[in-house]
């Protein structure tokens, strides 16, 4: 994990920005809540300029991670010709200049646009509406025709626009918790731009969260706990419900309300970094190899009936 960086793969991005952001709202947590607990260790403006700052820093991390989550989740089975599409977005289809290039090397992205191998091996996904992963090119956002025909009944795809449009909704809160903003607020504005976007933005993400937990699952209500995405999906469900709780709780203005406001985005930006670091690991790691101890173990008990027969 921190020797390898295949900027290319777009699953590789999101997650690592996705941990990148939890680090920073962890920061963000340290500030709102520490020197409620320790008081000692506080300075002045702390809350306003360091909070305040590092919220606007994590939400906009946050928003940038989410429209790639859209985005992969638009490309299925083409993760890793992100460099290539970034490539050709960036130049127009031309060469890139002064010899920076972002397109993967031909192990990594198999497509027709990949020139040196139009074989198109590697994938072999094919969605609902009837094409295959390998025979389209990327695109930022798909089709009316294919957003009614497939994406719509895509589990993955929701969750993505779920987490897309709570991330968009919270970073109107952080925008209003900057400094030279928040502080020139009155309460009713503060509840309205600063709370309440809290509110339906970390309802997003507990939505999200569900259902990339659902999608792994082979039945809706039986938990997948062996599965790695499956841990992904809870924790970051788990976030969301600490991030909803905070503006619920902050919309009261009693010192015991705000305590738990503080604590609610401590220990949600926990769990969104522990999320998102097995997200980064997951992102590795595609293609695991599961052993079934069973079948090895009927196989070898058929090999020794065999050996005693010919013996």
């Amino acid at each position: 994990m921190f020797t390898y960086y295949p900027v290319w793969d777009i699953s590789f991005d999101i997650a690592f920005l996705f941990t990148l952001g939890s680090v920073v709202w962890l920061v963000n947590g340290f500030f709102a809540y520490l020197p409620l607990v320790r008081p000692d260790t506080g300075f002045d403006n702390e809350v306003l300029y360091g909070g305040g700052i590092t919220a606007f820093i994590g939400v906009c991390i946050f928003e940038a991670a989410s429209f790639l989550l859209m985005a992969e989740a638009i490309n299925e089975g083409r993760s890793k010709c992100f460099g290539w599409a970034v490539e050709q977005a960036l130049s127009n289809g031309d060469e890139v200049a002064n010899g920076v290039s972002l397109r993967p090397s031909v192990a990594h992205c198999m497509h027709h646009h990949n020139r040196q191998n139009r074989c198109g091996k590697g994938y072999t996904s094919t969605a609902k509406h009837g094409i295959q992963a390998e025979e389209l090119s990327w695109v930022w956002w798909p089709s009316y025709e294919e957003l009614r025909s497939h994406y719509v009944h895509n589990l993955g795809f929701i969750a993505s626009l779920s987490q897309f449009l709570g991330a968009t909704i919270f970073w109107v809160a952080g925008l209003t918790a900057l400094p030279g903003i928040y502080n020139k607020m009155s309460q009713p504005v503060t509840d309205v731009f600063y709370w309440t976007p809290q509110v339906f933005g970390g309802t997003g993400f507990i939505i999200s969260g569900t259902l990339f937990m659902v999608e792994t699952q082979r039945k809706w209500w039986k938990p997948a706990p062996r599965t790695l995405g499956w841990w992904v999906g809870a924790w970051n469900l788990v976030g969301g419900i600490g991030f909803t709780l905070c503006p619920a709780f902050g919309y009261d203005s009693n010192s015991w309300a705000q305590y738990q406001a503080s604590l609610s985005t401590f220990w949600g930006s926990w769990a969104f970094l522990i999320g998102s670091t097995l997200q980064w690991y997951e992102s590795l790691e595609k293609f695991p190899v599961e052993v079934d101890r069973s079948s090895k173990e009927d196989s070898n008990a058929v090999d020794g009936r065999t050996k005693d027969e010919l013996a």
